[in-house]
């Protein structure tokens, strides 16, 4: 059955998408419980690991992130890999992809409790192990289905291979321990095995033809002749075996691993073990490979790590080559380290800090604790076991990070705090136990980097040398009485704030150790936040309330409720106007300080424990319960307009946390976009007048660059002349003529070029004068009915803010100096009508400023012209009459010596409404605007002025 399987169900209804915070990416992820899958390209090994809805695909040679893969709506179960494409198995469907785009798809069944447990490449098909204890074969290029093997309940199916050089044979195991042969092509049994007393779990090829490496439940590894139905040699191990392989590079070595993380090596021709790799892994092995040919075996955990391991000791003992991981235990502090943001600082429940990159994955690191390796060889036990305690809280600056440890790190129920060497990505050589001996619960690194502070749980604030890390100094006086869980420190390393559980809040002088405030909030404080640029605390309190705290005027400015369940962590943006919190209600929100408004609010799948934003403002970081990965939100904001309207409770959205893939199906990131539209189509829109009042000076929207370059426009052109005139091109043989030009062009003959003439249709531009859109709507807006204030230039204005500076200049330029300069009358009367309405005053100064350069002299040698044509054509009518009654009476005479009159007053008034006389009301009217434009200025000064008076009083 060949096609996407249209399943019937339900959909919920289409949700918005946040308004200001999308999802991204995750970062962190590198392998989980399924099996790997590693191919050789020539020389080169590629490594397929499953990552929850998606796969990654390593180059193994420098284990860099080569692809990642789309997003599949349920999580993959298997893996498989032929040439360009990777096949994954999610719920009942086989999708194959050609790196992250989907070639193909097909199901496996119509059930949606349906799934796929393993899937074999077997030539052009492809064999997936199905939950329905069925084994289905498909064609992979064209989805059809070419076989279904159906078992009873008396047999299991477990895992299948294809024993090498078995034509169209297939070996299956089962959980009750046996094995049956099949053939592909006749659905046919060919034998059954007996069973070896306990179900089987993997299957592997041995470098010998016909031997099969069978691993058990009970720890033991059966290598089995198939063809003669012996068992060749029994080993075991401890725990139930998950994986094995073999060495090809003529050494007789065989590997296994099992669920607790453990590696074994066996010395085949010896059949004893040679070496256990105790803690390879923190957690099951689901899969190891040794490369072809190599000394080198990759393995896989599900403590989320892909590792390589070398043989290249005397010994024969491997040794940890390179390695990719990241927390295989929920983050619980995650924090941006620098002022670039590409790496983001981590402590999760697995004991570890680690360093993780936003731009390069290969770059993210575990920060070094020491040789936990050699010590649990020595102690036989876990390197978990041997870490620090889980990290409470987090504390970092860049300042010193080449000269000393920046880095601060308190631990569950330890009252040491340790420091750490960014440079080095290493544990530092200080601990720093508060003076009471209580336990540490917060800590905090000045700004400068040389100063350490330490909260405890007694209410004592010490303060260390983070050089040295020596004791520098305890505020004690008019302290704490409960414990201290807040500390931060202002820009320049003056004062400390602290909060503790008794709800105050304390102000000390970093120098002197005394206290010079304290404030009490209404409810104990569990956490503090400092904006350093504007000195405004964010104190979160037990009351579910967030508290903005102005430290130089020493007041409550804001006050945000809304959480209904405790609050985690918070984070301000990077320009200080927005302060994003979550909670235990699984709701991320941020607030509008400048406004106090809630701006956005979404619901997670799962609760985020802590936040950190981007110091450029592009990302929030997120780390939730349950998830191992660290989640990233773009900024809408750095790239569309957003409303920042209030919203309440009953806007709040549900949001899938993102994945590895960068981005989700285009349709469903499609539909997220459209919707988030749809509903800002809905907010009430403010529409906003092009001018507010008829008194006021506005300018227009256009770019600087389209009005400014018009004043050195010349200078620009004589800049861009080229140094070098063209190359003459090579001459022609001296019986050929050719043109002159850039392109040779033969000369045509005389008969080509009469023939030419006579066949074509082409309409010589020379008989014609052809008219710009510029031009005509130009004489449209003349035409047009009223004064010369009241005519509508509104369409030649829009034409003309399209063109560039060039066609500006090449418009006015072409203007006809015929009819008395009636083109260029025409445009000052525009200009005129532009700056009366006190409509986008640099664009008409502009435009202004360049006509005069072209037709200035023009303008000043014709003083006299400027006569309508209107009136000269009237003029010109009673002249006619004039002529052709010059026989008529007196009357006649009388109207001749009126119209003669009235022709005369005319005149004088063209003369008087000439072009110069436009350009003075066009100078003066431009001296008006200038000084009205002044006296704005001034006013907005002194607006400026009184409001910074008005603050500082306040």
């Amino acid at each position: 059955m060949f096609g996407v399987s249209k399943k019937a169900r339900t959909q919920a209804p289409k949700a918005a998408a946040p308004r200001i915070f999308v999802p991204f990416r995750a970062i962190g992820y590198v392998t989980n419980e399924v099996p790997f899958n590693i191919q050789a390209r020539g020389q080169a090994y590629f490594l397929t690991t499953c990552v929850g809805t998606t796969f990654h695909i390593y180059d193994v040679a420098k284990m860099n992130l080569q692809f990642v893969g789309a997003h599949t709506s349920q999580p993959i179960t298997a893996l498989a890999a032929l040439g360009d494409l990777t096949f994954v198995a999610c719920g009942s469907d086989v999708v194959s992809y050609r790196r992250a785009k989907e070639v193909s798809r097909f199901t496996c069944g119509e059930d949606e409790r349906l799934s796929i447990a393993s899937l074999e490449i077997f030539g052009q098909h492809i064999i997936s192990i199905c939950s329905d204890n069925s084994v289905k074969l498909n064609d992979h290029t064209t989805g059809e289905l070419y076989t279904t093997i159906d078992f009873d309940s008396s047999f299991t199916v477990t895992t299948l291979i294809h024993p090498s050089t078995y034509l169209n044979k297939i070996l299956i195991g089962s959980n009750q321990g046996t094995m049956q042969i099949w053939n592909i092509r006749t659905s046919t049994m060919v034998y059954a095995f007996k069973s070896f007393n306990s179900p089987i779990t993997c299957f592997t090829q041995t470098p010998v033809v016909d031997v099969i490496a069978v691993g058990l439940l009970d720890g033991s590894i059966v290598l089995h002749n198939i063809r003669t139905d012996a068992t060749i040699m029994t080993l075991r191990q401890e725990g139930k075996v998950t994986a094995v392989t073999f060495r090809t590079d003529d050494q007789h070595v065989m590997a296994s691993a099992n669920m607790y993380g453990d590696i074994a090596l066996w010395d085949l021709n010896r059949q004893k073990i040679l070496h256990v790799m105790k803690g390879a892994h923190d957690g099951s092995i689901p899969s190891i490979q040794f490369l072809n040919g190599q000394p080198i075996l990759m393995s896989s955990g599900a403590d989320n790590a892909v590792k390589q391991w070398i043989f290249d000791s005397l010994d024969g003992l491997p040794r940890l080559l390179k390695s990719r991981s990241g927390h295989h235990q929920p983050p619980t502090h995650i924090k941006y380290y620098g002022e670039d943001g590409h790496f983001i600082l981590s402590a999760g429940r697995d004991r570890s800090v680690r360093a993780f990159s936003t731009v390069r994955d290969s770059q993210s690191t575990e920060l070094s604790q020491g040789s936990l390796s050699k010590k649990s060889k020595l102690l036989n036990l876990k390197i978990d076991e041997l870490k620090l305690p889980l990290v409470t809280t987090l504390a970092a600056s860049p300042a010193k990070e080449k000269e000393w440890d920046n880095i601060l790190t308190a631990h569950w129920n330890e009252p040491g705090v340790r420091s750490w060497n960014y440079q080095r990505k290493a544990l530092g050589a200080h601990i720093m136990t508060p003076k009471d001996g209580s336990t540490t619960k917060t800590v905090a690194v000045s700004s400068c980097g040389n100063f350490g502070f330490v909260g405890s749980a007694s209410g004592g604030i010490d303060m260390f040398n983070m050089q040295s890390g020596l004791f520098r100094r305890s505020y004690e006086e008019d302290g704490h009485k409960k414990s201290v869980t807040g500390l931060q420190s202002d820009r320049l390393n003056r004062t400390l704030i602290s909060g503790s559980l008794d709800g105050l809040l304390k102000l000390w002088d970093i120098k002197t150790g005394k206290c010079e405030h304290t404030m009490e909030m209404p409810s104990p404080i569990t956490h503090l936040l400092l904006f350093t640029e504007n000195n405004h605390l964010a104190v979160i309190c037990d009351d579910l309330c967030i508290r903005i705290v102005d430290v130089e005027n020493r007041r409550v400015v804001r006050e945000f409720w809304g959480h209904s369940n405790r609050i985690t962590d918070m984070t301000f943006s990077p320009d200080g106007h927005w302060l994003v919190s979550a909670s235990l209600d699984a709701t991320i929100r941020t607030w509008d300080l400048p406004t106090g408004h809630m701006v956005d609010i979404f619901r997670c799948e799962s609760i985020a424990t802590s936040l950190s934003f981007s110091p450029t403002g592009d990302y929030l970081a997120t780390a939730h319960v349950d998830n191992v990965g660290i989640f990233l939100w773009a900024n809408r904001m750095q790239f569309t307009t957003v409303s920042l309207r209030s919203i309440t409770e009953d806007d709040v959205i549900r949001v899938a946390l993102p994945t590895s893939s960068t981005l989700e199906d285009e349709t469903e990131a499609d539909n997220m976009f459209t919707t988030n539209e749809e509903v800002l189509a809905l907010e009430p829109t403010i529409e906003t007048p092009e001018q507010l009042t008829e008194q006021m000076i506005t300018l227009s929207l256009l770019p600087k660059s389209k009005w400014q370059t018009l004043l050195n426009l010349d200078v620009i052109k004589s800049r861009n002349k080229p140094k070098e005139a063209p190359k003459a091109p090579e001459k022609a043989p001296f019986f050929l003529s050719t043109l002159p030009g850039v392109e040779p062009k033969f000369v045509a003959t005389k008969k080509d070029e009469e023939r030419s003439m006579e066949d074509s249709k082409m309409i010589r531009m020379s008989m014609l004068q052809p008219e710009t859109v510029f031009m005509t709507l130009l004489k449209r807006g003349h035409t047009s009915s009223g004064s010369s204030s009241e005519k509508d230039y509104s369409d030649f204005f829009d034409h003309l803010k399209t063109l560039n500076p060039s066609a500006v200049d090449f418009e006015l330029r072409s203007m006809s100096l015929d009819n008395d300069l009636a083109e260029p009358r025409y445009f000052l009367e525009a200009i005129e009508c532009l700056l009366q309405q006190k409509r986008d005053f640099e664009l008409a100064e502009a435009y202004l400023n360049l006509f005069l350069k072209i037709h200035g002299d023009v303008l000043v040698a014709n003083p006299e012209a400027g006569l309508d044509d209107e009136e000269e054509s009237e003029s010109e009518d009673e002249d006619s009459e004039m002529e052709s009654d010059a026989d008529s009476d007196e009357e006649e005479e009388r109207k001749q010596r009126k119209a003669s009159k009235k022709l005369l007053k005319v005149k004088v008034n063209a003369v008087k409404a000439g072009p110069l006389s436009v350009s003075m009301r066009l100078r003066r009217l431009v001296g008006e605007h200038q000084r009205e434009w002044k006296r704005l200025e001034e006013l907005f000064q002194s607006t400026l002025c009184l409001i910074e008076f008005m603050r500082t009083k306040a």
